[in-house]
C-alpha cells in the first residue's frame, strides 16, 4: 500500500498497485524539477502493433496503405530457424507517424514471442477476442549512448546492446529495454537517427534488417526464460522503488508530442502520468 496525493487538494488517498509497476505521478508536488538533459528530451519515433493472425495482419497492412501510408520496410519472415515474424512498417507523409505491424510465426511445439499476448493473455487476463496488441513504443533521442548509460546508472535494465547500422537516410542506432510490467508484453525502444527524421519522407527504408533479426532473437530468448520460470526480469527491477516513478515520468511524461504516450494502451492501463 502506498500514499499518493489527491490532485484536488483533498487528504491523501490509498491506492493498491496491481502486479508489475503501477506508478502514479502526483500532480500536487510544488517543487520545481531540474531541467532534463538534452538526451532525455525525447520524440515519438514509431510504435509497433502485434497481430493475432494472418487475416488481421493483411487487413491492417491494406488499410494503412489505402489510408495514405507508404511502406518503409517489409519482410515476410525474419527471426530464427523455427519461429519468426512477418513485419510491415509504414510512414504517413501527412503526419510523419511511423507504424510497424508484426505477425508472429510460431513453430510446432513453440510459440513465437510475438504471439504471446494472444497465447497467454494480457492486462492480467485472457483476451480471446483481441486481434491486436501494442507491443512497444520507440522514442527518439539525440544521444542514445548517454541516455542508455544514464538509465542504467539508475538501475534500468536493457535487453539489448546498442545496435549501430544505417537505413536509407543515414546512421540508425537502436536499443531495447526489458518489458515494463508483469502481466503485459510491452517494452520501450530508444532510437537515434543521425539525420532529420522528421523530414525523411517515403521512398526509402527506415528500418534495418539486421537489427530486426537481432531483436527478434533476443526477445525469443527472453520469452523462453519466462515460459520456463514464470518470472520476468523487468526494465525497472533494479531501480529503487521510490525512484521508479520519477524515472518513468522523466522518460514518458516529457515525450513529444505531448499526450501521445497516453494513447498507447499498455501505458494507459498501468501508468498515470498526470
Amino acid at each position: 500500500m502506498r500514499r499518493v496525493c489527491d490532485p484536488g487538494g483533498a487528504a491523501p488517498c490509498d491506492r493498491m498497485p496491481r502486479k508489475g509497476y503501477r506508478l502514479g505521478f502526483p500532480s500536487c508536488a510544488r517543487e520545481e524539477m531540474p531541467a532534463l538533459p538534452a538526451f532525455m528530451k525525447l520524440k515519438v519515433d514509431h510504435k509497433t502493433v502485434l497481430c493475432r493472425d494472418t487475416n488481421t495482419y493483411r487487413a491492417l497492412r491494406d488499410f494503412l496503405l489505402n489510408s495514405g501510408y507508404s511502406s518503409v520496410y517489409e519482410t515476410e519472415r525474419v527471426g530464427e530457424a523455427k519461429t519468426a515474424m512477418a513485419t510491415f512498417a509504414c510512414l504517413s507523409p501527412l503526419t510523419g507517424e511511423r507504424l510497424a505491424v508484426v505477425l508472429g510465426l510460431s513453430a510446432p511445439g513453440e510459440v513465437s514471442h510475438a504471439q504471446a499476448p494472444f497465447a497467454y493473455g494480457f492486462a492480467g487476463k485472457p483476451q480471446k477476442d483481441a486481434q491486436t496488441y501494442m507491443q512497444h513504443l520507440a522514442l527518439r533521442t539525440t544521444d542514445i549512448e548517454k541516455l542508455k548509460s544514464y538509465i542504467e546508472s539508475k538501475g534500468g535494465e536493457f535487453l539489448t546492446p546498442i545496435y549501430k547500422d544505417k537505413d536509407s537516410f543515414g546512421p540508425l542506432l537502436q536499443s531495447f529495454t526489458r518489458e515494463l510490467f508483469d502481466d503485459e508484453w510491452f517494452f520501450i525502444e530508444f532510437v537515434q537517427r543521425d539525420y532529420d527524421a522528421d523530414k525523411a519522407g517515403p521512398g526509402g527504408t527506415q528500418f534495418v534488417q539486421n537489427t530486426v533479426k537481432s531483436l527478434y532473437v533476443s526477445k525469443q530468448e527472453e520469452f523462453r526464460e519466462w515460459e520456463k520460470t514464470g518470472k520476468k526480469r523487468k526494465f525497472l527491477d533494479g531501480v529503487p522503488e521510490k525512484e521508479r516513478s520519477k524515472l518513468l515520468k522523466d522518460i514518458l511524461a516529457n515525450t513529444e508530442p505531448k499526450g501521445y504516450v497516453e494513447t498507447v494502451a499498455p501505458i494507459a492501463r498501468n501508468v498515470k502520468l498526470t
